[in-house]
């Protein structure tokens, strides 16, 4: 850890990093947004939902909520994982940021050993949990004095509400906002291409959808591929170092 904490401080360009995953192990994205639905639901508020109440979503039926969680399982189903994140996308986009927020925290406070229910033939998982050395990675970029971006397929509030639970500041953040393309596999790099980035110091990311963004950069980080031999392959492929 030392030499990739070593690597943060060398050189020049920017550093890149993948949210969901990589900064924290588990999805914020997906679990905030089973947190809404479950808030929506139960008519609660997102940071009084409990792992017990998430079973309700197993046996939603006539109501918004059940109509948004079987688009997103049948997306999920089908491995249309853009379209999954899209789903995510516009129902956040219209629950008020203060919501947001308290999804944020009741995901990291009561989902951090995990939940699952079933809708639709599709087991989703709730789960986030806090990783200190990976957030000790960013603050080791931003100390370095690099802009550091942000860039991720969950919802732009939902980075945002990240950052301030972390209590991140001056990160550029690229994620799905409605208004460009997703942020997802060669979104990632279209995006930041727009922002004007085109090469960077130093990436991490955990999964496929990364490939193009740590390809972008002189070093790219793959984080806890596991068993996954597809990342493996392209890791040593690409020389990317991989951490667990």
């Amino acid at each position: 850890m030392q030499d990739l904490w070593e690597l943060c401080h060398q050189g020049e360009g920017p550093a890149l990093f993948d949210m969901d995953g990589t900064l924290f192990a588990g999805d914020l994205g997906e679990t905030s947004f089973f947190v809404l639905l479950a808030a929506e639901l139960l008519e609660k508020d997102p940071e009084a939902v409990s792992p017990e109440d998430i079973e309700a979503l197993s046996h939603a039926q006539d109501c918004r909520a059940a109509d948004i969680l079987a688009s997103y399982s049948e997306a999920v189903k089908c491995g249309n994982m853009e379209k999954a994140y899209a789903i995510t996308s516009d129902y956040s986009h219209l629950i008020p940021y203060n919501r947001i927020l308290s999804a944020c925290h009741c995901s990291f406070a009561r989902f951090d050993s995990g939940c699952t229910f079933r809708f639709d033939g599709v087991e989703h998982r709730l789960f986030v949990a806090e990783e200190p050395h990976m957030l000790s990675l960013l603050h080791a970029c931003i100390q370095a004095g690099r802009q550091v971006y942000v860039v991720s397929a969950s919802p732009l509030a939902v980075v945002k509400a990240f950052c301030e639970w972390a209590g991140l500041e001056g990160l550029i953040l690229i994620a799905a906002d409605n208004g460009h393309k997703l942020p997802y596999g060669p979104g990632k790099v279209e995006r930041l291409a727009q922002a004007g980035v085109l090469a960077a110091h130093i990436a991490f990311g955990n999964s496929i959808g990364d490939k193009e963004m740590l390809q972008l950069a002189s070093y790219g980080i793959l984080r806890n591929p596991g068993s996954d031999e597809q990342l493996r392959s392209l890791a040593k492929e690409h020389a990317w170092l991989l951490i667990d």
